[in-house]
Parts: structure tokens; C-alpha cells; sequence
């Protein structure tokens, strides 16, 4: 909307309103004045019957008897009266008599009455009426200064009670829609539209612009829980994708174990944690024996099928919530077992090598019969991550190079309990 200067909706229609009144009352004043004009020429009219019916008489009486002091006086009298102007007698022996403003002659038109002779033959003269404009123009004037008194009273009333009404009506739930409409926020949607308008029998538009107002305000607030809903079920979505990124990112696709990738901030918080509590964990490394003899037999299907069955064996003989697996590499895994002394770490290393020797693996009609050997170590203080993965590899290769399946250290009197 271009930035216009505010203007009034009630304020225009009351000024148009008043505006056409005037108008209106200019209309009346016109017909009333040249309905004025009509009626005072029709009253001349009349005056000058009334003239012709009382003064002729005593003209003609007076022109007889030939006295032009009474005749003057007679004339005198006519003119006397306010809606005449001037007064002409002429006799048939060619005098005149005159009486009022002479110059009104050559400006309007004037009455003619014949003076009859009394004896019943003949005219003595003729009498020649002027009205007055001065006169007429007074009361017309005054009869139209009397309407536009009496319109414009009603004029001014019926704009008045008008503007109240409109105001009250029109301007003031107007301007409460717009403040609404303009304090209309997101946070502000359930507050209510309230107009403080009179209970009525029937509605209006301002009740229907009111009701458009409440349903675009439902329409938003349900719009908006729809779009707060989409976005936690996209967050949601979102989070769980993130979480299985993550899964895959960390853990080895064929066993499930963590893969190498995490194995030394993993380890290397269990150091931490073992550092600052002083507390015991151990570490097993562990290697599937000829699994190249395998995968030639039983192919590579056969071999990741021993793969996820030793993973899942090493998972059953272990402690889930503390224990935890990584994937080296081929057949090559560790364990490694926090809250555990060295001692518990080789007997379940022996059980986990009993365990993979007297469980064969059931892949496509076959048994096939695992072995593996066990490198086991427990963290001494003060020892890293890569010295701790070299060590416990060590001891694996031993146990590799003493004949495999076996764990190594098997010598107890080693063991520092």
C-alpha cells in the first residue's frame, strides 16, 4: 500500500454528508425563491384587483367632480402600500398624477386599470401600477432566510446524530479491528477479538470482518502447530539419521563390532578413567586361527558367517554394558574389559578360546570348526594407548608362533594380581 496520509473512513462520510446537504439546501433555496417570485406576483395581482375594486371607484368619482387634490390623495394612498412602487394616473384631458419612485417605470412591467366614467359612458383615465421590487426581493429574502433557518437546524441535527452514529458504529470498531490486526503476532494469537459492541438481534459486516478475523486466527494458530509438528518430526528424523551416521561411522558394517576408527579415543578414555579412579581393565586380543583355510573352502560367504558367529559367541560370554568389541581388521578383534584384573581377564580369555574350539559354526549344510589364539594384558599405570595395543599384540603373536589356540600369557607366576 503506498504511504498515504491517513484518512478517516467516518470523518469522509460525514463530511461528504454534509457536504451533499448543502447542496441540497442551495436546490431548496433555488425552487423556494422562484416559488417566492410566482406567489408575490400572484399577490400583486390580487392587490391590484383589490385596487381596482375600492380606489377606482373613488378616483372616478373624484376625476368627476374634477377635485386634483382628492385625486392626489387617492393616488397617494396606492402608493402607500409596500407592494406597490409607483403610481401613474393618466386622465383622458392628458394630466397625470403620480406617486412613489418614478424610475421604476423604465426597469418593470406595470398594471393597467381603466377609470369608467360614474355616469356609465366612457373612461375619465387609466391607471398604471409599478410593483416594488425592493419589496418583493425583502420577502423573498425573509421567507428563504425562514427556510434555510428551519433546514439547516435539521441539517446540523441530522448530521450530528450521524456522526455519533457512525462513530460509534463504524469508526470505532474500525479502529479497534486495525490495532488488533496490527498488535497481531505469533505469541498474541489465541487473544480473543473483542469489540465491546451492543448485543443485537442481527449481524453486520463489522461482525463479518470480526468472524473473517477469527478464522484467519485459528487458520494461523493450526498452521503453525502443523508447522511446529513438521519441524520436530524433521528434527526427530533428523536426529536419528544423524545417530545412525554416527553408528555406521564407528562400528564395523559385517559384525556390528566398533571399528578402528574409535578404538584409541575409546581406549583412551578408559585409560583416563582408570587413571583418576585408580581403578584395574584389561585388554584381549584375539585372532581367528587359519581363517585363510576357511574362506579357500567356504569361500567368502563362509568366512563372514564365522566372522559374525565368533563376534556374537565373544558378546554372549561377555558383560554388554561394560565390556566392549572392536574389529581390527580380518579376523582380528580385541576386547576389552574395564573393572577387570588380569587374572579374570585370562580365565575369561580361556573360556572364550573354549568356547570358539567346542562351538563349530553352521554355514550351508557344514560344521566348520574355529580356533583362535589370545593375546592378554592388563593397563599398567602410566601406560598409553599405543604402548598397551603393542604389548597385548605381542602376547597374541606369541600364542600365534607356541602353536595357536592358546592364551598367552598362560604362565600364572606373570600374572600380577
Amino acid at each position: 500500500m503506498p504511504n498515504l496520509p491517513f484518512r478517516s473512513l467516518a470523518g469522509h462520510l460525514i463530511r461528504n454528508t454534509l457536504g451533499l446537504a448543502l447542496c441540497c439546501m442551495v436546490g431548496v433555496f433555488g425552487v423556494q425563491a422562484a416559488l417566492m417570485v410566482q406567489q408575490h406576483r400572484k399577490e400583486f395581482q390580487r392587490l391590484v384587483d383589490d385596487i381596482a375594486k375600492t380606489s377606482v371607484p373613488l378616483l372616478a368619482v373624484s376625476l368627476w367632480d374634477i377635485e386634483p387634490r382628492t385625486v392626489q390623495q387617492q393616488v397617494n394612498l396606492v402608493a402607500e402600500r409596500p407592494q406597490v412602487g409607483y403610481v401613474l394616473l393618466q386622465t383622458g384631458a392628458g394630466r397625470q398624477f403620480e406617486a412613489g419612485d418614478a424610475r421604476l417605470g423604465l426597469r418593470t412591467d406595470s398594471r393597467h386599470i381603466s377609470i369608467p366614467n360614474p355616469q356609465g359612458t366612457g373612461e375619465l383615465g387609466e391607471l398604471q401600477l409599478w410593483g416594488n421590487p425592493d419589496f418583493e426581493v425583502q420577502e423573498i429574502v425573509h421567507a428563504a432566510w425562514t427556510v434555510l433557518a428551519g433546514y439547516g437546524f435539521f441539517t446540523v441535527l441530522v448530521c450530528s446524530l450521524m456522526a455519533s452514529m457512525l462513530r460509534r458504529e463504524l469508526q470505532m470498531p474500525l479502529q479497534r479491528l486495525a490495532r488488533f490486526a496490527s498488535d497481531l503476532t505469533p505469541q498474541t494469537l489465541v487473544q480473543p477479538l473483542v469489540l465491546d459492541r451492543p448485543t443485537r438481534a442481527r449481524t453486520d459486516e463489522i461482525d463479518q470482518v470480526a468472524e473473517g478475523f477469527s478464522i484467519l486466527q485459528n487458520g494461523l494458530r493450526a498452521h503453525i502447530a502443523d508447522l511446529d509438528r513438521m519441524v520436530a518430526q524433521r528434527t526427530q528424523q533428523l536426529e536419528a539419521l544423524a545417530e545412525a551416521n554416527h553408528l555406521l561411522s564407528i562400528t564395523d558394517p559385517l559384525t556390528g563390532c566398533l571399528n578402528r576408527r574409535t578404538l584409541e579415543s575409546r581406549l583412551l578414555e578408559d585409560i583416563e578413567r582408570a587413571q583418576r579412579y585408580q581403578r584395574p581393565f584389561s585388554v584381549i586380543s584375539l585372532d581367528l586361527d587359519h581363517f585363510k583355510r576357511i574362506n579357500d573352502r567356504y569361500g567368502h560367504a563362509g568366512g563372514d558367517a564365522v566372522l559374525c558367529a565368533t563376534v556374537e559367541h565373544l558378546r554372549r560370554a561377555t558383560r554388554s554394558r561394560l565390556d566392549w568389541m572392536v574389529r581390527l581388521g580380518g579376523e582380528e578383534f580385541l576386547l576389552v574389559q574395564p573393572e577387570t584384573v588380569l587374572a579374570t581377564a585370562l580365565r575369561n580369555a580361556e573360556r572364550l578360546r573354549e568356547l570358539l574350539e567346542t562351538t563349530p559354526v553352521l554355514f550351508d549344510g557344514h560344521e566348520i570348526a574355529i580356533t583362535a589364539s589370545f593375546g592378554v594384558a592388563q593397563w599398567q599405570p602410566d601406560q598409553g594407548t599405543s604402548d598397551l595395543l603393542h604389548q597385548v599384540d605381542a602376547l597374541l603373536y606369541q600364542a600365534k608362533t607356541a602353536g595357536r589356540n592358546r592364551v598367552y600369557p598362560t604362565d600364572r607366576r606373570l600374572v600380577a594380581i
